[in-house]
């Protein structure tokens, strides 16, 4: 499921204010000093790809691989390394399109004037947000980590949709453990460093997802090209099954077990029942506890092999073996079969 973050109408200023009264307001006109950094079972799913939501489905681009790898860099760190990230750092965090604060822009709001009583008695909702983010540089300095504070706020409102969410990609999630070390630097309490520890493993998390996502379209996408094969070139596709199996699995007595009862079942060889129970075990022992079922060959095999020992009489389990005898009779693609159709 895609992760979302909804953005509230007053998301920016209230974070704001949070911050400043963290150590209470103060004379806005005061000078302020300027911080330096530094340092640094096999029944249950004939269509296992058709329950991943659609959205998951979608092919990586180039871009898409380089913003993965952009982000993926930065899960190995720690909290401290996030809280003591050099002023280059700050930069590589922002992405292509980020919208920065000028340092035109930073010396108005250094030296703007802001009336004391703005925070109860300002309504207008635009010189609001111009005298919190003046009041949050004049508390805190003209520092990496405000600039980066304020210019995710304004980036992250400009990627929101109509409905205020935003789509948590692996680089917005980076832009968020970032923003997150900014808070916590500025205001370094339990609370703010648990906010950081869960976007940090939220960056994890989905970036393993999109990882994890990207393969099984490769592996499917493989699949495929051996089923294809398996349609034009039988013996042909027997010696690539036999490969990929060694490729994924090792080469492991299971392997040779399910290769040679392909082979059998493709070339209409007769197998024993012996063989048959054989190849149930061989096939639970690689897929029983994987979220996968192999091919669709493998997962087709394990119907022949249970209907020879025992002829299936029920009757979902039935209708599957139908539908893959009638694919393979008619030469068809066991990844085209229509599932939804009696």
């Amino acid at each position: 499921m895609k992760n979302r973050l909804i953005l509230s109408h007053f998301f920016y200023l209230t974070s704001i204010l949070s911050l400043l009264f963290c150590f209470g307001c103060g004379d806005t006109e005061d000078e302020q000093e300027t911080t330096n950094l530094t340092n640094n079972t096999f029944l249950d799913a004939p269509d296992e790809p058709s329950l991943q939501p659609a959205e998951q489905q979608r092919w990586l681009t180039d871009e898409d691989w380089k913003k993965l790898k952009d982000a993926e860099q930065w899960i190995h760190l720690t909290v401290e390394d996030w809280v003591n990230l050099k002023d280059k750092d700050w930069e590589k965090l922002k992405g292509k399109d980020w919208v920065r604060l000028t340092n035109a822009e930073v010396r108005k709001l250094m030296n703007l004037e802001i009336p004391k009583r703005w925070v109860f008695e300002e309504k207008d909702e635009a010189l609001r947000e111009k005298f919190g983010t003046a009041a949050f540089f004049q508390k805190f300095g003209d520092i990496p980590q405000v600039r980066y504070d304020v210019e995710f706020r304004r980036n992250s409102r400009k990627m929101a949709g109509k409905d205020g969410f935003i789509l948590v990609t692996p680089e917005f999630a980076k832009y968020l453990v970032g923003y997150a070390a900014a808070t916590y630097f500025l205001v370094p309490t339990e609370a703010h460093r648990r906010l950081l520890e869960d976007d940090m493993k939220q960056l994890k998390r989905i970036i393993e997802q999109v990882i994890e996502q990207e393969e099984r379209r490769l592996l499917e996408e493989e699949f495929r090209s051996l089923e294809q094969l398996r349609i034009e070139d039988p013996q042909a596709w027997i010696k690539g099954m036999r490969a990929f199996l060694i490729k994924e699995h090792g080469d492991i007595p299971e392997v040779d077990t399910i290769a040679n009862f392909l082979r059998k079942m493709e070339l209409n060889l007769p197998r024993t029942d012996e063989e048959c129970h054989t190849y149930l075990k061989a096939y639970n022992t690689l897929y029983v506890d994987s979220d996968d079922f192999g091919s669709r060959y493998e997962y087709y095999a394990t119907f022949e092999a249970v209907d020879q020992i025992q002829p299936i009489v029920a009757d979902e389990p039935l209708q599957i073996l139908k539908k893959y005898r009638a694919a393979r009779a008619a030469g068809i693609s066991f990844y085209n079969i229509k599932w939804g159709d009696d």
